[in-house]
């Protein structure tokens, strides 16, 4: 098994992070062979690297010099069902998160008629909308799992 770092544009980054990208068409320059790992590495329109990186397995390989395929290029598959439990977990989270908020917000009036003051509890609070609101535009690129 080799693990091969390549480039790719966040449109097709996403959908590959989504699920509903299968398949890389790649030169065939790395011996590419199933079981391989492919580090996907994305990039802006402008060629610089995000940050951003997903793992995927080759699962099947269809070699250049059929269906019109140059000899020098291959069709991968890609096995990953990795970003649905992410996806999952990051909904699970956001949701449970948004509650704590909620809640924590309803306790303020409580906390000044004690006598305390409230800043600790709502730094936690904006700290976790602010989790909130980037959880909710990474599943708006993905595309939200659950209903």
């Amino acid at each position: 098994m080799s693990m091969h770092s390549i480039k790719i544009h966040s449109v097709h980054f996403y959908e590959v992070l989504a699920g509903r990208k299968t398949s890389e068409i790649r030169e065939n320059d790395r011996n590419y062979q199933v079981g391989d790992v492919l580090n996907l590495q994305e990039i802006d329109d402008h060629g610089d690297h995000t940050g951003q990186e997903v793992n995927a397995e080759i699962s099947h390989i269809l070699q250049g010099g059929q269906y019109g395929l140059d000899e020098d290029w291959c069709v991968l598959s890609l096995s990953n069902t990795t970003h649905l439990k992410v996806a999952l977990l990051v909904e699970y989270l956001r949701d449970r998160l948004e509650e704590t908020c909620d809640c924590i917000e309803c306790c303020y009036e409580s906390i000044r008629n004690d006598g305390c003051s409230t800043a600790d509890a709502a730094m936690t609070v904006k700290n976790g909308r602010s989790f909130i609101k980037l959880a909710n535009e990474h599943l708006s690129k993905i595309g939200e799992v659950a209903a």
